[in-house]
Parts: C-alpha cells; sequence; structure tokens
C-alpha cells in the first residue's frame, strides 16, 4: 500500500508540474518581425495586411487569395528546434459548416477542403516583406512566392509536387481533421499543422537566423481549385484572424496566427508522470 501510495504521488506531482510547466514557446505575428496578410490577386495593387481578415475564396474569375505569414525566428534555439513546431490560426468564421468541409459530390478525389502550407526562402533578397506595401505584384516582381499570371480563378501557389519558385511544400491540414462537426465550427477553432523536427520548416528557421532580418514566412493556399464540383465550395470565404482583427476585438493573444513550439520539460514531466503510474501498476 505504501509503495502504491508513492508512486500515486509521484504520479501526481509529475502531471502537477506538467500542468505549471506546460507553457509553450509561441511566436506571434504580433512580434517583432511578424506581419500577416492576405494578398488577392484580383486586387494586384492593393495592400491587404492592415485588413480584418486574412482569407482564401474558392471562386471563378473574382478573387485568389493566398496567405502570408511572417514571424520573428532570431530568439529560437537549438533546444526549440529540436521539437515539433506547429503553425497555427484561428478560424474567423462563423458558418464553416458540414457542407463547406465535406465534399459529397466527389469524395474520393476531393475528401476534404483545407490548406497547403509552404515555407518561403529566407535567403531570398526580398523576404523580409512588409504587410503595408506587400501586394500581388510587388510579390510577384520581387520573386517572393509569388506567381502573377492575371487569372484569378481560386488555384495554389503552384502545387506541393511543384510549388512556386521560392515556395517548398511542407503539409495539408484540411478541416474535417477537426472533430467533424455536427453545426459550425466555432469561431476562434485552432487550425494547426504540426511539423516533426527535421521538416523543410526547422530547416528554413536555421536559414533565417544567419540573415540580417531573422524572419520566416508561411504561404497558405486554399488546397481546391475553382474546378470542384462541390457548389457549397464555391464562393465561399475560408477566414483566419489576423492580428489586426484580434486586437480590435480585445481577444486573446493566441488566436493570432503563431508558431508554437512545446516545452521540452513538458515531454519530460509526462515521461515521469508515465513511469511512476506504470510503476505503480507493476507493483500493484
Amino acid at each position: 500500500m505504501m509503495k502504491k501510495l508513492l508512486f500515486a504521488t509521484l504520479a501526481l506531482g509529475a502531471v502537477t508540474l506538467l500542468a505549471s510547466h506546460a507553457s509553450a514557446v509561441a511566436i506571434h505575428t504580433f512580434d517583432p518581425g511578424g506581419a500577416d496578410a492576405e494578398l488577392r490577386e484580383s486586387a494586384p495593387l492593393d495592400a491587404r495586411g492592415g485588413g480584418s481578415e486574412i482569407a482564401s475564396r474558392i471562386a471563378s474569375g473574382s478573387r485568389n487569395s493566398l496567405i502570408y505569414l511572417k514571424f520573428g525566428v532570431g530568439g529560437l534555439t537549438p533546444a526549440d528546434l529540436a521539437n515539433t513546431i506547429s503553425i497555427q490560426t484561428h478560424i474567423r468564421n462563423s458558418n464553416l459548416s458540414n457542407g463547406r468541409i465535406k465534399d459529397s459530390v466527389d469524395p474520393v478525389n476531393n475528401p476534404n477542403a483545407g490548406f497547403d502550407y509552404y515555407v518561403l526562402d529566407p535567403t531570398l533578397t526580398n523576404a523580409n516583406w512588409n504587410e503595408a506595401t506587400i501586394t500581388p505584384t510587388s510579390a510577384f516582381v520581387d520573386g517572393i512566392g509569388y506567381n502573377f499570371d492575371g487569372n484569378f480563378d481560386t488555384k495554389g501557389s503552384g502545387t506541393p509536387s511543384s510549388p512556386t519558385a521560392g515556395l517548398t511544400f511542407l503539409g495539408t491540414k484540411r478541416f474535417r481533421d477537426l472533430v467533424p462537426p455536427e453545426s459550425n465550427l466555432p469561431i476562434g477553432e485552432s487550425f494547426n499543422l504540426h511539423l516533426a523536427p527535421g521538416s523543410a520548416l526547422h530547416s528554413a528557421i536555421v536559414a533565417a537566423q544567419g540573415t540580417a532580418h531573422q524572419t520566416v514566412s508561411i504561404v497558405m493556399s486554399v488546397n481546391h481549385e475553382t474546378s470542384s464540383p462541390n457548389s457549397n465550395w464555391l464562393g465561399f470565404n475560408y477566414l483566419f484572424s489576423p492580428k489586426e482583427w484580434v486586437a480590435s476585438q480585445g481577444l486573446p493573444r493566441h488566436w493570432a496566427p503563431s508558431l508554437t513550439i512545446p516545452e521540452p520539460c513538458s515531454f519530460a514531466l509526462l515521461g515521469i508522470a508515465g513511469l511512476a503510474l506504470v510503476g505503480g501498476r507493476k507493483r500493484g
């Protein structure tokens, strides 16, 4: 009985420590070096970095948007980079429902709506873009991962197998990976792409730390084009919260786009808790 009590105490202590130390390194677009902007090709001269939304719409002839997120990464350490990094955004829509997420028309080829993620080469000359001035035209001229062709139909930034010059594909996140909604997903629902150590994002951060600006940029593009047969998707805006909207609404800081890295001690303490519980069972 005494041994069981000891192991239970160790487990409880470790879990308590885990709860108190399970903070994460989080770099937001609020932070120095950070920025977020929507580049809308149908408005090629408009800088939209100060707007209340960052979005992409599946539409024909009216809108082709990419979401650009920039983070200052100069303070990240090798220990930080030995962990998974999550690219975190929060849903801004109040009407993101099953019909906007799941393709019932062609579920084999278009199983779910979502976003493809790319990382911009931080060593490019103009990689440290300014959200107050970046436009589709300037991004195209500066060669920072934008392919301006005057076709305003929704399309990705190249394809995962053949990205636009300057970009490296990171992965795809689909809305249906969240808890399947019986009704609308709530505003503020987190939408995260998790990248294990050694990913292209980790490598880009290391490269960025060797530059004068020490920033890394993520490009998000909706992963279904205008040709989708699902009419529920057409003309619909998939919105996320930029830092400007978060600030204007007085929302929690973490609703702004971020790179989030768990603290190594969290995993160590979790291991201690697990060992203690296992030890208690073996001796029970």
